[in-house]
């Protein structure tokens, strides 16, 4: 027995929704948004976390020391950003 085959039409709709989620992971820019803004918290809840672990000082040190990898890894850009969304957050 042979597999049948996928129409013409199913074959365009699956490649450009492939196409899609390849070029445009986020559907919307609410959704963007709202990543951005649980990203935030979830760094002022670990920073809260490390100071009441070691204290303020070397929690400073440490969200230095995270913000110059994020730089690295995402660019001033996006570091920028975080920094944004923080103190909005807060």
């Amino acid at each position: 027995m042979t597999k049948p085959k996928k129409s013409s039409i199913e074959s365009e709709m699956e490649s450009t929704t492939q196409q899609q989620s390849l070029t445009k992971p986020y559907f919307s820019p609410e959704i963007l948004e709202h990543m951005k803004r649980c990203e935030a918290r979830e760094w002022i809840r670990r920073y809260k976390a490390k100071v009441k672990e070691q204290g303020s000082m070397q929690a400073r040190g440490w969200w230095e020391g995270v913000i110059g990898d994020i730089e690295k890894r995402r660019g001033k850009k996006a570091a920028t950003e975080l920094l944004y969304w923080m103190a909005k957050e807060k």
